[in-house]
Parts: C-alpha cells; structure tokens; sequence
C-alpha cells in the first residue's frame, strides 16, 4: 500500500464578506473526517474549493504518495450533494463515461465497472436509465462513477440526503471498506451521531472558522455537556436562535 499524506493548511475559502477561514488538518491512509456545521456555514464552499470547483482565497493543499508531492486533484473522486450523473444514459454507460474523463483504458474501465456493480449490490441495474432508479440507487450509482478511477481520496458532499436509515447505513459500511483500502475520506453531513461513531477526525464550521478534533475536544471538556453530539447540537440550536433575533 501506497503511503499517502493530505494536509492542508490555513486554507480561507469563500467570496465577498462571506469567508471561512483557518481550516487546518492532516490525513494519512484510511483516515474518515467529519465536517460538520449548520446549513449556510459554508462546509459545502470548503468541499467545492477542495475539489477544485471554487478557488481559495489563500492557505494550501498537499497531497504526497511514499514522500513525493504530487497533484491533488488527480487523486480525487468526488460525489456532490445533487448527483452528476447523466440521467438518460445507463449505469454501466454512465460509468464507462466518467471513465474516459479520467482518460482511463477500456481495459481498465471493465474491469472497475465489473468490481464497483459487485461492490455496490447493482449488477442487475447495469442497463438501467439513471432516470428510472430510486434515489438512493442513484446515491449509489452517483458513489460508482466517483469511485471509477480507483481515488486515492474520496470526497462526499451529505451523500446520505433524502435516503432511508438503511441505505444510510448501506453507505457508511462501504465508507468504512474504502477506509480499510487505505483510502482517505472526506465526508459532510448533518448526522452528527454517525459522524461521530465513524470518523476518526471531525472537523466543525463555526461563524466563518474551522476548528478541528483537537479544538473540539477541548471546548467539549469546558462546556456542561457529556457528548460532542449534545455539544454540537447545542451550538447548533443557539445559531438558530441567534439567527431568529437576527430577522425579528
């Protein structure tokens, strides 16, 4: 196994007045981090900037493989909130696709596609239309493509929206395969029980700053709660509450 490193450093992210910033942390092979933080806190900006789509405003990102720095964005695959799948074209052909973005062979992209259907329990959705799956097939097949080019680091922007408990927990036992591949993966959610039972890091987006595991175990041990979830939803609900008086 490869060993692989991922750091980034007091990367600021966001446009305008809107910012988040000092979002520090390092990940190594099979690392899960959580990134959490109430609707419009901009963990979702982050996700963006990471993969490529939006620019940062400073700080950087660097990604080795056994000691050698290389380009990040090669190593990433990446599921969005709202899938990127093309909706009238099958799966099998979906994957074959995304396969020849990442100027894979023909060879290669079989052989995945075969492993990935396996994998994900859809070897009889293969010549299905994308259209015509449940939602939470489409997670999966959504899962399949960004998985294609065998990423070294996975990125899930709240994959688990709108699934049943089942599904949900169907997609947290591959994260956790993928972690135990020696993967690193990077995942937003608002499921604050699974994000803490899962991940070994967690990373929270707090009025336009990141604080990172070690920050919130140490506000967890001075405040009255006795979780980081009862925590968390504390902080949450007085952002809430804040945002009320805001508009009254």
């Amino acid at each position: 196994m490869e060993n692989v490193e991922l750091t980034v450093d007091s990367l600021c992210v966001g446009q305008g007045s809107f910012r988040v910033s000092s979002i520090s942390f390092s990940m190594r092979n099979g690392d899960i981090i959580g990134i959490v933080g109430h609707s419009g806190s901009g963990k979702s900006t982050f996700i963006k900037t990471f993969v490529g789509l939006k620019k940062p405003i400073s700080g950087k990102i660097r990604y080795t493989v056994n000691g050698k720095e290389v380009p990040v964005s090669g190593a990433i695959g990446f599921s969005p909130q709202d899938n990127s799948l093309f909706p009238f074209l099958t799966v099998e052909e979906n994957l074959t696709i995304f396969g020849k973005l990442h100027g894979m062979s023909k060879d290669s992209i079989r052989r995945n596609t075969e492993e990935l259907l396996s994998w994900l329990d859809m070897e009889n959705c293969r010549g299905k239309k994308i259209i015509h799956l449940s939602g939470g097939m489409q997670k999966r097949a959504d899962l399949a493509v960004s998985l294609i080019h065998d990423p070294k680091i996975i990125v899930l922007d709240e994959p688990f929206n709108g699934l049943d408990i089942s599904l949900q927990q169907f997609i947290w036992r591959q994260i956790r395969l993928l972690s135990e591949q020696g993967k690193i993966v990077i995942i937003s959610s608002h499921m604050l029980s699974d994000i803490q039972k899962n991940c070994n890091m967690l990373g929270l987006i707090e009025k336009g700053m990141y604080y990172g595991t070690a920050s919130l175990a140490y506000a967890l041990r001075r405040s009255q709660n006795s979780s980081l979830e009862a925590f968390l939803e504390q902080v949450f609900s007085k952002d809430l509450e804040e945002d009320k008086a805001k508009k009254r």
